[in-house]
């Protein structure tokens, strides 16, 4: 009976020109990081040559507060991962870090880190959402929401509060 119900559906569908279930809208490609943005509606830090974009400094990180989350765009001249970390003292150790990490699949995710010394532990609860990223032309860019205020939590910081930035980025290193 089983058999014949498969083979009834095929059969309804064999002439059937059209798809009968709907289909996915198309995925927007990943839009352009805008620098002319920064210092009026965002604020940004650049490394790299003079008058540098985010598709040409060795390291661009750009942040705006959009209501309850703050959204962070991160690009770097890197086939493996570039970061920002939140410290409250200047040095590796104890700091709440967000990555986008370009994977042997291609594909550029989004990670939660927590310094433990010179060390980046990968911490399960990720506060990252509204996630996109890509890996074009050996450049690792990325954009992500997180929330400005989290509860009390050792790894993840609420950025209502002052805290100094740490710029990172680099090769992917398997181990």
């Amino acid at each position: 009976c089983f058999i014949f119900l498969i083979f009834y559906l095929v059969t309804i569908y064999s002439d059937y020109t059209g798809y009968p279930f709907p289909t996915a809208p198309p995925v927007d490609p990943f839009a352009k990081i805008r620098v002319d943005d920064c210092g009026k509606t965002k604020g940004c830090f650049r490394y790299g040559k003079p008058g540098c974009n985010a598709d040409t400094c060795d390291y661009f990180l750009s942040y705006r507060r959009i209501g309850a989350d703050v959204e962070f765009e991160l690009s770097a001249d890197t086939d493996g991962w570039v970061a920002v970390g939140f410290s409250s003292d200047k040095k590796m150790g104890g700091d709440d870090v967000m990555a986008c990490v370009h994977d042997d699949n291609g594909r550029v995710r989004i990670q939660h880190f927590y310094n433990v010394g010179q060390w980046a532990k990968e911490i399960q609860r990720n506060p990252a959402r509204d996630e996109e990223g890509v890996f074009e032309n050996n450049r690792v860019t990325c954009r992500f929401k997180r929330p400005v205020y989290v509860p009390r939590e050792e790894t993840i910081v609420d950025l209502h509060l002052s805290w100094y930035y740490l710029f990172a980025w680099g090769p992917a290193i398997q181990g």
